[in-house]
């Protein structure tokens, strides 16, 4: 049974943890809570300076710890003065305990935001009863399930001739993210990088395709706008759209009134990933004076049209084209429906395999390779059966 390793069929897909669907916890929520925390905080310290004559700093921001050294205090000085807690129907606190009080909430709370930051990470959600997942939106039931988000983990593969030759989980909802550290692993247990990694256009990244240049891979990897470009109907409804404009020999934008972008505004540079971006701003000499589609250009907004040009980024897509409209392209983008898509029909529908039974990214990672090598066992064996009929035809 032959494999050619060269061209990798890769795609993902959401596998369901074993966590409650909605035991969620995520980041922006907490971050907004702890700001508005953190103002109520600064006003019950300047609360309690006033009032007691202490010196505590008031700030923008407040960790546990230093919420709990006020909390101390207020316990000191109530063991000091002995003032003895009180709590429940009838009880009058005293001052200083109703401070405390209030302190300990604020500090427990920060305790809990600090918790819950520090297993998201980098990670913009995660599961109370699988800290390890991820919400993420699922393609669920027609009818009544569409749009929900439930912890998930994103399993990767890819596939050469029927075969996975590389798989892994990841906790990020995006698959772009995903690719750079799914090569690397295959390139550290093969010595390797396949010649073609054909994937969707959930792939199609300025980083994934200077990766793949710099590792002397092929791009052939969709980008969003790949498919849709050349679509009449889309075409007709956005030709407002600076991305369908046609481009001038010199690579400036031309408007569908004929305005060429070809003055510099400025640029701006991204430098979030490991590649630096160049994005340059153009608009045109004319700055859409006495245009009769400025208004439905701009939408209602004021001022005049600018549109970007990522010169890099244009000739990757301009290679991406030039790829995938070859024969070979044409075959691997029926293939890539074909076989990474049919794994994981198989590996759904047919192995039954839907949601973990594990929790944590150590025991479901173990979980799914299993799953992986049984798709595996189960294609060799096919594979043997089918020559073996063969044999006994001939």
């Amino acid at each position: 049974m032959k494999i050619n390793k060269e061209i990798q069929y890769i795609d993902g897909t959401k596998l369901e943890a074993d966590a409650g669907k909605y035991t969620f916890v995520y980041k922006t929520r907490i971050i907004n809570a702890r700001k508005k925390l953190w103002q109520k905080i600064s006003d019950s310290i300047a609360d309690i300076n006033k009032n007691r004559g202490l010196g505590f700093n008031q700030n923008d921001k407040y960790c546990a710890q230093e919420i709990g050294y006020i909390v101390q205090y207020l316990f000191e000085v109530m063991k000091k003065e002995e003032i003895e807690p009180v709590y429940g129907r009838g009880k009058r606190k005293t001052e200083i305990q109703r401070s405390y009080d209030e302190f300990l909430k604020y500090y427990e709370k920060l305790l809990e935001y600090e918790y819950w930051l520090d297993i998201i990470d980098e990670r913009n959600s995660c599961s109370k009863t699988d800290h390890d997942a991820t919400m993420c939106a699922t393609k669920m039931d027609y009818y009544c399930n569409t749009g929900l988000s439930r912890p998930c983990y994103n399993a990767q593969i890819a596939v050469s001739d029927g075969v996975i030759v590389n798989a892994e989980l990841y906790q990020r909802p995006a698959d772009s993210k995903t690719f750079i550290p799914f090569m690397e692993r295959y390139n550290a247990y093969n010595g390797e990088y396949p010649k073609h990694p054909m994937a969707d256009a959930g792939y199609g990244s300025f980083e994934n395709y200077m990766y793949c240049t710099d590792k002397k891979m092929e791009l052939d990897m969709k980008y969003s706008m790949y498919a849709k470009k050349n679509e009449p109907k889309y075409k007709k409804n956005n030709k407002y759209n600076p991305l369908l404009w046609e481009m001038n020999e010199q690579g400036y934008k031309v408007c569908p009134n004929g305005y060429v972008f070809n003055q510099y505004v400025n640029e701006r540079y991204n430098e979030d990933g490991k590649y630096l971006r160049i994005i340059q701003l153009y608009e045109n000499k004319e700055k859409c004076g006495g245009c009769q589609f400025k208004e439905k250009c701009l939408k209602g907004r004021k001022g005049h049209k600018t549109v970007s040009r990522d010169v890099v980024l244009n000739e990757f897509y301009a290679e991406v084209d030039k790829n995938l409209s070859t024969e070979q392209g044409k075959e691997m983008k029926k293939q890539r429906s074909i076989q990474v898509e049919g794994a994981f029909g198989v590996i759904k529908q047919d192995m039954k395999f839907t949601r973990f039974t594990r929790r944590g990214l150590k025991n479901t990672r173990m979980e799914f390779l299993l799953v992986c090598i049984g798709y595996n066992l189960r294609k060799y064996h096919n594979y043997r059966i089918k020559n073996k009929k063969k044999l006994v035809i001939n």
